[in-house]
């Protein structure tokens, strides 16, 4: 089935060109960057959770037409944090659709747009850095990041590279 994610009904915005996806397989593209800034931040207040909303809006500077128009369907929706089910929120079921997205990505639009996509996803969940020194921290380049969450961001490039089989 080829589906055109367009402005209509659902509100989503057009992307410009026919896609060979699925709706659901089009909700989860467009949902998966949030659930990766949700478990980025993993409920810790001393988050930067708006360095995370700014990692999803660069993907409107994307090399891909499909990245930026992901992200124009992100900031069309409305979504409350009602609207992530609890699957959505557990790094495992994250990171699996991950690698989900990528390999559908990979199969039916290319291995380029798969990794652009894929690194977009990397970024998210790297750009949430935390504040104030905690054991389990690490320094990096002037960034604390907490170890969990390098694994996380581990676990995201770890799903890329497994559906783009590298």
């Amino acid at each position: 089935m080829v589906s055109k994610p367009a402005s209509g009904p659902s509100g989503r915005p057009a992307v410009g060109v026919d896609l060979p996806l699925h709706r659901q397989e089009w909700d989860l593209l467009v949902r998966l960057p949030r659930s990766v800034l949700v478990v980025a931040c993993a409920g810790d207040e001393q988050v930067d959770a708006v360095a995370g909303v700014a990692a999803i809006a660069s993907g409107q500077r994307s090399r891909a037409l499909l990245v930026r128009g992901v992200v124009a369907a992100i900031f069309a929706e409305q979504l409350t944090d009602s609207d992530l089910d609890e699957r959505a929120v557990r790094p495992e079921a994250v990171l699996a659709d991950c690698g989900s997205a990528v390999r559908l990505l990979a199969e039916r639009l290319g291995a380029d747009i798969a990794l652009a996509y894929g690194e977009w996803l990397i970024d998210i969940a790297a750009s949430v850095g935390r504040t104030a020194w905690q054991a389990g921290r690490i320094r990096l380049g002037g960034v604390e990041i907490h170890l969990a969450e390098r694994r996380f961001v581990n676990g995201i490039a770890l799903e890329l590279a497994r559906a783009l089989h590298r």
